[in-house]
């Protein structure tokens, strides 16, 4: 049976299962193309792990980190600044980044930085988006070798 998950925004927590709609993610050894970066997926878990794993290297603001996200998935994910800036606002309110203006007094860019509880959540994100990725990569390996030997 094909169930959507449903995963908290920051946390990864209170899965619950349901039927599969038509914009399901699809769970298990089964995956389509479409169902391996849904933007629900992108703007609930892979985008909060990739922007904390990026500020956990370096300070980082908003447009630097829609480029490497773009760098980092080939061009695969595309991400617009509708959908970085709010997330960061929201990483921000829940402390699990902290942002400061690179020049307060004309607000040019905001640099965002973790914090501790902001390696916490990322590291339980991390661990547990890991099964996904596992099987969105399996799902792409077997694919290529079908197609191309």
């Amino acid at each position: 049976m094909d169930v959507i998950i449903k995963i908290d925004k920051f946390s990864g927590k209170g899965m619950m299962a349901e039927p599969m709609g038509e914009r399901g993610i699809v769970t298990g050894e089964q995956a389509t193309p479409k169902d391996i970066f849904l933007s629900e997926i992108k703007s609930r878990t892979v985008f909060p792990l990739l922007i904390l794993h990026f500020v956990r290297e370096q300070p980082e603001y908003g447009n630097s980190l829609m480029q490497k996200i773009r760098e980092k998935s080939a061009g695969v994910m595309s991400v617009s600044p509708n959908t970085v800036y709010p997330l960061l606002r929201r990483l921000e309110e829940k402390g699990y980044v902290k942002g400061e203006w690179e020049r307060p007094d004309t607000r040019s860019r905001r640099f965002y930085t973790i914090t501790p509880p902001g390696e916490e959540k990322y590291e339980e994100i991390r661990e547990q988006f890991e099964a996904h990725l596992l099987r969105v990569k399996k799902a792409i390996e077997s694919l290529h070798e079908e197609l191309y030997g």
